[in-house]
């Protein structure tokens, strides 16, 4: 039994990619969502905090749009910043080492001949 994550042979240590664009993003991305955080959050703390004149009845109905448009915008920009982040994190594992996939033997492959010097339900005599 192969332990699990087999490197792929060949592989070297010293082979590894050089850090690139994704790991600047993905040192940026906590400041990011505490950014989108408070842009989005800062416009409802405000329009409650003004002295508004009117009646009581528009000024709840001003505030509530508010809110919604920041609500809308915010999670635009949160699931645009999680996309940005999740596909740093794929070419940052994409960059890693070669793991063995699946070491099973195929009965159907291409040369019929014995497939190892064990004996195995597949191989063929």
């Amino acid at each position: 039994m192969l332990p699990l994550f087999t490197k792929l042979p060949g592989y070297t240590s010293r082979g590894k990619s050089t850090p690139g664009l994704e790991r600047k993003i993905l040192r940026s991305m906590p400041y990011a969502f505490l950014t989108i955080i408070f842009l989005c959050g800062l416009p409802s703390v405000m329009v409650r905090m003004m002295e508004w004149k009117g009646s009581d009845l528009a000024v709840e109905a001003f505030i509530g749009r508010v809110d919604m448009l920041a609500i809308g915008v915010f999670f635009t920009l949160f699931n645009a910043a999680f996309v940005v982040t999740t596909g740093a994190i794929l070419i940052t594992l994409m960059k890693g080492p070669g793991y063995v996939a699946d070491g099973y033997k195929l009965i159907d492959s291409e040369s019929p001949e014995k497939l190892s010097d064990k004996p195995w339900i597949g191989d063929r005599n």
